[in-house]
């Protein structure tokens, strides 16, 4: 099986017909601009919010952190079509179920100064008690400042879209296996 198919596959639980566990509903993501679209957006464990979203019609990609009151950080700070390459995508699929220990990761990454951020969107299969399956997911934000892992914690519940991109967003990013 080719790396090209692996980053084409679809989600575990759209591909196995189960239902993913229902979260409570999602914060509205006070960090969009107008016209934009939420890709991914949550809620830290301090109450900030980190959202990524996609410009009009494709025109950018951009990673937000801070509150409605104030954004502590735009990346890229200029918002144009390449902006997308400014980010490295790496997307991991590995079907099967609970059988083969199907999962799929998605991880986006840029560096930004001293400081590099990768946004993580992981989902497993396990089995319930009663031998049912069924899938769990965990978004992170991962951070390290000049060589030091800082500690955020993102509240699941909050999370809103995902990081499996389109075919069409995928083109535009740097691919990790490209670099």
């Amino acid at each position: 099986m080719s790396i090209r198919v692996l980053a084409m596959a679809a989600p575990l639980w759209l591909v196995t017909g189960a239902t993913p566990v229902r979260q409570a509903k999602p914060v509205p993501d006070v960090l969009r601009r107008p016209g934009e679209t939420t890709i991914l957006s949550f809620v830290t464990g301090s109450g900030k919010m980190a959202s990524l979203c996609e410009g009009p019609k494709g025109s950018y990609l951009v990673y937000r952190f801070g509150t409605a009151v104030k954004t502590e950080l735009q990346y890229p700070a200029v918002l144009d079509t390449s902006s997308w390459q400014k980010f490295t995508y790496w997307p991991y699929h590995r079907p099967g179920g609970v059988a083969n220990a199907g999962m799929e990761n998605y991880e986006l990454s840029f560096k930004n100064g001293g400081a590099e951020y990768t946004l993580v969107d992981h989902t497993e299969a396990y089995v319930m008690k009663g031998g049912e399956e069924n899938y769990r997911r965990t978004v992170r934000l991962d951070v390290v400042l000049n060589g030091k892992a800082l500690d955020i914690t993102v509240r699941q519940a909050s999370v809103d879209g995902s990081l499996y991109l389109s075919d069409e967003q995928r083109d535009r990013v740097k691919l990790q296996w490209d670099e």
